[in-house]
């Protein structure tokens, strides 16, 4: 399996690897505590998942699955953009979090059609030799999205591993979902789902710097205050179709730009 990485990612000493495939024996990634979902972006709800995660890992490698592509993009389940995050910008996204690796094996119609069992024989037994796993009280997970958190627990206890959940995590009354924030997203309302994210939103401009990458999400459009890393914040237009302007500059692309909100 392979993935596909539209922004250039050198993984350094700060950014986890991409695995894609099985771990082999003796490698010192095996026996992560793995936090599994989409994590399209990487909200307050995740980083409290992340926080249990490493209480429980004490000093093994914690890692996050998300599948490339997204389901929801291989289903064709969406009709407009919908990602908080790119595949390319997850190292990025990840990195100051202290994750070691991110799994990101191809959905396809194979790992589709994977039973919730042959899920955790093949893939987090055999494959990556988990010591736990770590999800939201919703996940869903196997063919037709057939396993719960119930049957998870029942599967980790078969074969020697931990499962840990958490309750849905609320800020002022609002859930910390990516629905919610893509709902904010789309309102315009930027600070409400940086609230939500904990950080300002990451984009990924396109390989010509002219419009936001076309998987992302689409704010209304505006002017924006958006900033580099390193670089003091600067007011940005994006356009209805995505399309991202710097007034009286060319900005290079593909380029990591944090959103901090609109006007």
């Amino acid at each position: 399996m392979s993935l596909p990485a539209p922004f250039p990612v050198a993984c350094g000493p700060l950014l986890p690897q991409v695995v894609s495939g099985a771990l082999p024996q003796g490698h010192p990634l095996r026996g992560a505590v793995l936090l599994l979902g989409n994590f399209d972006g990487f909200h307050l709800g995740h980083q409290a998942l992340l926080r249990a995660a490493r209480r429980r890992a004490g000093g093994r490698p914690v890692a996050v699955m998300s599948c490339e592509p997204h389901p929801r993009s291989f289903f064709g389940s969406e009709t407009r953009p919908f990602r908080l995050t790119t595949a390319g910008l997850k190292p990025l996204l990840l990195g100051p979090y202290g994750i070691d690796y991110i799994f990101a094996p191809r959905f396809d119609r194979d790992f589709a059609s994977l039973s919730p069992q042959e899920f955790v024989d093949r893939v987090l037994v055999a494959g990556l030799g988990v010591h736990a796993v770590h999800a939201g009280p919703d996940f869903r997970f196997g063919h037709r999205r057939s396993g719960d958190m119930a049957l998870l627990c029942a599967l980790g206890r078969d074969h020697g591993f931990a499962v840990g959940s958490l309750a849905q995590v609320t800020l002022a009354g609002a859930r910390a979902s990516s629905t919610a924030i893509r709902d904010h997203i789309r309102a315009g309302d930027i600070q409400a789902a940086n609230r939500l994210l904990g950080a300002p939103w990451l984009v990924e401009t396109t390989a010509d710097g002219a419009g936001l990458h076309p998987d992302l999400c689409r704010p209304p459009p505006g002017r924006y205050l958006a900033r580099q890393e390193g670089m003091a914040p600067v007011r940005v237009l994006i356009g209805a179709a995505g399309e991202f302007h710097l007034p009286g500059r060319k900005i290079p692309g593909p380029a990591p730009w944090h959103l901090l909100a609109k006007g």
